[in-house]
């Protein structure tokens, strides 16, 4: 078992804080008390509580997604399991969309983050992102990402393993020759 970063460390703390009290509310100062730093630690790390909160949520979308393509490791593999990291860090997320400079600020990242962790991964596979499939990614990401915080504030009322199908049912098809790394026809490309 590898050791944890620091910046994980941080973000451990922020999650864990977040389980008890507002985001807006917890301290650069409790955070870096909570994980036996000092606030000149932090600031090493991160320009701002803000910065974590983003970070906290990037790197596990980005480990999980950069798992894709090994191992019989798909596309959906990955969508269940953000659904899951939701799901599993549900006080965090719902905290950070409720108080966190009004829930767009959260909502907005997310949605940005997802969108491009797809378009790195549509490059990493083909080389390139057509304008017309750029547009469908960011439709489908915000889209996807309004949809997994909506099922988070409902109270989830469907499992994740089923939310996760729904999502990927809804990778648009000229998307889909991208993620599961099958040939892409000309047509695809314009």
């Amino acid at each position: 078992m590898r050791k944890k970063t620091t910046k994980e460390m941080i973000a451990r703390a922020l999650v864990e804080l977040s389980a008890t009290k507002s985001i807006d509310k917890i301290t650069i100062q409790e955070i870096a008390e909570a994980c036996g730093l000092t606030k000149t630690t932090f600031y090493n790390h991160f320009r701002d509580k803000y910065d974590l909160i983003v970070w906290a949520y990037a790197e596990p979308v980005r480990d999980i997604v950069s798992r894709v393509g090994g191992a019989g490791y798909g596309i959906g593999d990955a969508i269940l399991d953000i659904i899951r990291y939701f799901d599993s860090n549900r006080k965090f997320i719902l905290n950070a969309l409720k108080n966190t400079s009004g829930q767009n600020y959260f909502l907005h990242h997310v949605a940005r983050i997802h969108f491009t962790v797809l378009r790195d991964f549509v490059v990493a596979r083909s080389g390139d992102v057509p304008p017309k499939l750029e547009i469908l990614m960011k439709l489908y990401a915000y889209g996807t990402v309004q949809m997994t915080c909506e099922w988070m504030l409902d109270g989830t009322p469907i499992p994740a393993e089923a939310f996760a199908a729904f999502l990927e049912a809804g990778i648009p098809e000229e998307l889909k020759p991208y993620v599961y790394g099958k040939e892409v026809d000309d047509s695809a490309k314009s």
